[in-house]
């Protein structure tokens, strides 16, 4: 008797759960509907009309039209047969993303005349920033930062400082940005030439945290020259492992792009193996007309780290395209 009793009990919490599922699943379905009749009924604030969308997924393009409601894509489609407050007829024209300029110098040109126009005109829409310096940090032996914005002059110390800056400035593009290498060694070790103590490479490793935090993509480097050329490998795997946990990358102008390409090549491989990050490679390219038609031999350096399992991405010289080898 219990047995059937606690069987009944059961089945009776069993199906109540049913019905108060059935009840929430209705209750938002009826919501979410309700949600989307209120935002069909309000007319898109763009519709650009029968341009050739290229959507950057890969996907083949196609003709079709762009709904655009307040600061987001509402809908894209063959035809759209909503009313909208604008239209641009965008026939023998290309709709895509906004392009990402991957290797900027634009630092303080930005903040200088944040319109960007030379960028916006091109189609770019993100600029990535901070090859070996960046707009941060500016501490201790480095000094803090400083430009005139609308007469103004505005003083920074951090990465996280001059994204606050930007952002207020009104900048027309998106901006993103490594923490440089340079900055963080002259930080610590000012003009200086000597060798840092494992003190100071700790100093440098809580100034590459924290901006980490501020939001930096990852370490960037250009160790062809000082303050970068001063650094060791065994110093930037110090510094990349506090970007690993970050999900963060190494970015690098490596050491020597002539006959020491192969060299150079290899120790940014084994930053990243090292250090477990991601690595990029800017002006991936062979300099020294001695070691022309060589490039297979640096690509089969890739390919082989690949086969370990590291993550490679390389900028060539005279583009802006970026090829990532997962």
């Amino acid at each position: 008797m219990m047995k059937i009793e606690n069987r009944s009990l059961t089945h009776f919490a069993i199906t109540a759960t049913r019905t108060i599922c059935l009840i929430f699943t209705f209750c938002v379905f009826t919501q979410s509907l309700s949600t989307q009749m209120v935002m069909a009924e309000k007319p898109l604030d763009l519709l650009i009309r029968g341009g050739t969308i290229v959507d950057g997924t890969g996907n083949a393009w196609f003709k079709g039209d762009v709904g655009i409601r307040g600061d987001r894509i509402a809908r894209i489609a063959r035809r759209i047969d909503e009313p909208a407050k604008r239209e641009i007829d965008a026939a023998n024209l290309v709709v895509t993303p906004g392009f990402i300029d991957i290797h900027s110098h634009s630092d303080y040109l930005l903040l200088q005349d944040g319109n960007a126009r030379s960028k916006i005109t091109q189609g770019v829409t993100t600029e990535v920033l901070g090859e070996g310096k960046s707009a941060g940090p500016y501490q201790g032996k480095l000094g803090r930062k400083s430009a005139v914005i609308g007469g103004k002059k505005i003083t920074w110390s951090s990465l996280g400082d001059y994204f606050d800056i930007v952002e207020e400035a009104g900048v027309a593009t998106n901006v993103a940005s490594y923490v440089g290498l340079g900055n963080v060694w002259q930080c610590v070790m000012g003009q200086s030439f000597e060798r840092p103590t494992q003190d100071q490479l700790d100093e440098m490793k809580q100034l590459v945290d924290a901006a980490m935090k501020d939001g930096a993509l990852g370490l960037s480097s250009q160790v062809m020259m000082p303050p970068g050329s001063l650094a060791t490998t065994d110093d930037i795997v110090q510094l990349c492992k506090v970007v690993a946990p970050y999900h963060g990358i190494y970015s690098t102008h490596i050491r020597n792009e002539g006959t020491g390409v192969f060299d150079s090549v290899k120790e940014a491989i084994e930053i990243g193996e090292r250090a477990g990050v991601p690595v990029d490679v800017i002006h991936l390219k062979i300099a020294d007309q001695k070691c022309w038609g060589r490039m297979n031999e640096i690509i089969e350096l890739i390919e082989q780290a690949r086969g370990r399992g590291s993550t490679w991405s390389r900028k060539s010289r005279k583009a802006t395209s970026v090829w990532m080898l997962p």
